[in-house]
């Protein structure tokens, strides 16, 4: 994840509309695509794509707006972790319901 804030890099206010939102990564993708041979940046490309990934969907940007950062589905690359939402996951030995089993003998 990228340690900018998403706003700035969209360049616009928090307080910005879906349609805000997407209008000014629009303008942005158009610009640092890796495609466009005069103005285009890959790196700068990615991190625009992953602001508007994350400001553009209510869930993650509500997570965003609240802890700076996105639990579900940024970064995990398949990882276990905590998330406040859903408790842990993505650990081995988990039972058919989805959660962990566990045994405290074991410590």
């Amino acid at each position: 994840m990228s340690d900018k804030d998403y706003y700035v890099l969209l360049g616009v206010e928090r307080s910005a509309t879906k349609d805000d939102i997407k209008k000014a990564f629009h303008r942005l993708a158009r610009k640092y695509h890796p495609d466009n041979k005069t103005t285009g940046d890959e790196k700068k490309f990615k991190e625009i794509n992953e602001a508007y990934q994350t400001l553009s969907d209510e869930k993650k940007r509500s997570e965003y707006d609240t802890y700076g950062h996105v639990f579900s589905g940024a970064g995990g690359g398949g990882r276990g972790g905590f998330n406040p939402f859903e408790g842990f996951s993505g650990f081995s030995g988990q039972d058919a319901s989805g959660g962990v089993e566990f045994d405290f003998g074991d410590i």
